[in-house]
């Protein structure tokens, strides 16, 4: 379970969306694109969804990390790297890597993420 944040896009594209978490909304950052998750909601409040109210929203998500592997930044990068360079065709599922004092969890196809729970706070 690891949090996600929207920014501009509306959380309702997600949960109501055919990918759920699309990488189509992904404009890039440190690991390249991607759907990103934090461990630490404070990490992922820094990208949250605001409302006109003033509340803001972000994602509970259920992320199938599966054969992870810490990365350093590499916002080149477009699918995590292989397990062994002697089967280029065998690639790790995500990508792990930290910042802003969280690990943070990057995966490079849609459909491995489920938005479990929307929190709206202040």
């Amino acid at each position: 379970m690891l949090y996600h944040g929207t920014r501009q896009t509306p959380p309702s594209s997600i949960f109501s969306g055919p990918e759920g978490f699309d990488m189509n909304y992904s404009p890039g950052g440190m690991w390249g694109i991607a759907n990103y998750f934090a461990a630490n909601a404070s990490y992922s409040d820094a990208y949250c969804h605001t409302l006109p109210s003033g509340s803001k929203q972000m994602f509970y998500a259920r992320v199938m990390i599966g054969n992870t592997v810490v990365c350093q930044p590499n916002n080149q990068m477009r699918m995590p790297p292989p397990v062994n360079p002697a089967t280029p065709h065998i690639l790790y599922d995500s990508v792990q890597g930290f910042t802003g004092n969280s690990d943070v969890f990057m995966i490079y196809t849609n459909k491995k993420a489920y938005p479990e729970y929307l929190i709206t706070y202040k």
